[in-house]
């Protein structure tokens, strides 16, 4: 009992001193964070006050932590390390010291640095400073400055044949805007691109060629690539050069040769720089042939293109087709259908059922029943509808097309009564307007322009049947009136204006608003098809299908 108790009592008088040798050993930091750019990582934590200061270790595997950075004092818990790989993994431990030794390590934590993969802008604007800059063995480059506030440098590719990069020049400064390449060939054609670099590696993509021909210079440019003729008025022609020197960097201008006579053209404009030219004034059904050139600074001529031809035709419009424009049929157009009586001794309905149910009323009228959505007005019979159309319509015959494209944009607005309980009648009225142009007798386009307004009227007798509480389907037929007008660019030919009649059917949904507070109120889908042919008897069909949607109102 007695050694028990002397050997608490030096336990008890050691324990001042291990409780100060413990306290010398530094606490783990903790709250470690990472953050990083393409080449930093910023390192903040939590540490000990105590301590002398913190050693940050850090490598590109978690076990082999190689690398360290120190950090002097307890007053700074960040660091930033420099330096690093782009794109690369880094893992960081942090551990505090003091004078007698250094504490433990705080748990790994990992991150990556960011990286730049996204190219330059392709520079824009290469070219010659001047055409003089241009020597036997040297020429003088521009282009238009990138704006990246990254860009590094710029490198200037060129060879002997077109996409040649065989040779490459660096122009080091991100601000440079011209280039003297130098140990040129002479008389010799070369091919320039030119690319931007960023300080992350990327590179642009080449911009388009330069071609240059060093002094002396006896090397042609390329011939056009085409030559064209179209109907630009009425006995009037234009000419269309396409180029194919537009990276040529002594380019000057074309020559254009044309005649009455194949193989034979006698005459011949010089057009500079420019690609069109129109010839005015000529005989009705003569044919032109024309061929041109291109030419340089320096006086050397390409081979002429391949000769093209075009014919002084008469030209045609829509309404004034070969047959006479005689009457026809247009769009179908009409409303909808809901089972009303206009009739003044029509049956005495009954309705059974509560009417502030939420499910439809039974109508009896005699020995036919009749079910009305409850959300409609309470006596549809002799009810009116207003409402409004827009959609397209699809002409079915190529004519149309050939003018004036395979849709026009269609409006309307209409009105619909009902004469009894499964028939109504509707009036509609529309607007279309389609810009085209002028064809020739054999069917070409030219550069007349033309206009056509269709207002459109028609009248439809309907029938339809309630699908559901809410949704009525309808189909109907009847005659159609429509005012055409069409009107070109040339004055030679005057505004065309007709009326004409046919006929049309159509299908169509009825969708009423559920809303109470709008119960008078819906939505209509509908389709028609129109025929010209029955009335008037001649080839030009203004009619085809429309695609319509619409809003109406009840009351």
């Amino acid at each position: 009992m007695k050694r028990q108790w002397i050997f608490s009592l030096l336990i008890l008088l050691l324990m001042p001193g291990l409780s100060i040798a413990l306290s010398d050993t530094p606490n783990v930091p903790y709250n470690v964070t990472l953050t990083s750019t393409d080449n930093t990582i910023t390192v903040d934590w939590t540490g000990d006050s105590n301590a002398d200061g913190y050693y940050v270790y850090y490598g590109t595997t978690s076990g082999n932590l190689d690398q360290k950075e120190t950090v002097s004092g307890t007053s700074t818990t960040i660091v930033t390390i420099s330096g690093l790989t782009p794109g690369t993994t880094y893992y960081v431990s942090v551990s505090a010291y003091n004078d007698s030794e250094e504490g433990n390590r705080s748990d790994v934590k990992s991150i990556a640095t960011t990286q730049d993969i996204a190219k330059p802008v392709t520079p824009e604007g290469l070219d010659v400073t001047s055409v003089g800059s241009i020597t036997e063995n040297s020429v003088v480059l521009k282009w238009d400055r990138n704006s990246e506030p990254d860009l590094d440098y710029y490198n200037i590719y060129y060879g002997v044949t077109s996409g040649s990069t065989g040779n490459v020049l660096t122009a080091q400064d991100a601000d440079a805007s011209s280039f003297t390449v130098s140990s040129l060939a002479a008389s010799t054609r070369y091919y320039f691109t030119i690319s931007a670099v960023d300080t992350a590696g990327n590179e642009s993509d080449p911009s388009k060629s330069l071609i240059v021909d060093t002094l002396t210079d006896t090397l042609p440019p390329n011939p056009p690539a085409k030559v064209s003729g179209y109907l630009s008025d009425l006995r009037e022609i234009t000419i269309t050069i396409e180029d194919s020197n537009a990276q040529m960097a002594d380019f000057a201008g074309n020559i254009l040769f044309y005649g009455s006579t194949s193989g034979n053209l006698d005459q011949q404009v010089d057009l500079g720089n420019g690609f069109t030219y129109t010839m005015a004034d000529l005989a009705e059904d003569s044919i032109w042939y024309f061929s041109a050139l291109s030419y340089d600074s320096h006086g050397n001529e390409s081979q002429r293109t391949a000769e093209a031809s075009a014919k002084v035709e008469k030209t045609e419009r829509y309404l004034n087709q070969p047959d006479d424009f005689d009457g026809g049929c247009f769009i179908a157009s009409a409303a909808d259908i809901q089972s009303e009586d206009l009739s003044d001794e029509s049956p005495e309905v009954t309705t059974t059922g509560n009417p502030d149910d939420d499910a439809p009323a039974v109508e009896t009228t005699g020995n036919l029943v009749q079910y009305v959505p409850s959300n409609k007005i309470a006596d549809p019979m002799g009810a009116n509808i207003a409402g409004i159309f827009a959609g397209y319509y699809l002409p079915a015959q190529s004519e149309f097309e050939d003018f004036y494209g395979d849709h026009v944009l269609l409006v309307s607005a209409f009105y619909e009564r009902q004469l009894n309980g499964l028939v109504s009648m509707d009036v509609e009225a529309g607007f279309m307007k389609e810009k085209g142009h002028l064809l020739t007798a054999s069917g070409t386009e030219t550069g007349i322009g033309s206009k056509l307004t269709l207002v459109p009227v028609a009248v439809s007798l309907n029938v339809y049947h309630e699908l559901m509480d809410d949704i009525v389907g309808y189909a109907g037929v009847g005659p159609d009136y429509w005012y055409c007008r069409e009107e070109t660019d040339t004055e030679v030919y005057p505004e065309v204006e007709e009326w004409v009649g046919g006929c049309h059917a159509k299908a169509g949904l009825k969708l009423y608003n559920r809303d109470e507070t709008y119960r008078n109120t819906g939505a209509i889908i509908e389709t028609s098809y129109s025929w010209i042919t029955r009335f008037g008897g001649n080839d030009t069909d203004l009619g085809g299908w429309a695609f319509k949607f619409g809003l109406f109102y009840q009351f």
